[in-house]
């Protein structure tokens, strides 16, 4: 009888250390998914933010070289021609009107 008695203690303890694993194995897998959902959703933003990182560095080249025109010669020349209506020494003015 005490045998019987220890063998179902002994049943009824590796029931639930199978149970047990069963749910922590449940458990590891529902975080694992979870964690590569999360990493989908990070790579994701990733790629975005490089394409964003891309484009600004690109407006960022532009504006540079459209500032290095602005502090030119040829532009303050341009502009002083064309906006406040200034002509060379000797030179004659041609109005369209």
């Amino acid at each position: 009888m005490m045998t019987e008695k220890k063998n179902d203690t002994n049943k009824s303890a590796i029931k639930i250390a199978v149970a047990a694993g069963a749910v922590l194995l449940v458990l590891l897998i529902i975080a694992l998914i979870v964690n590569l959902v999360r990493l989908g959703a990070a790579n994701s933003r990733k790629d975005a933010l490089a394409a964003q990182n891309a484009r600004l560095e690109q407006l960022i080249d532009k504006n540079n070289g459209m500032i290095d025109y602005c502090e030119s010669a040829e532009f303050i020349e341009d502009y002083a021609r064309e906006m406040l209506d200034m002509i060379y020494r000797g030179e004659t003015s041609i109005d369209g009107n």
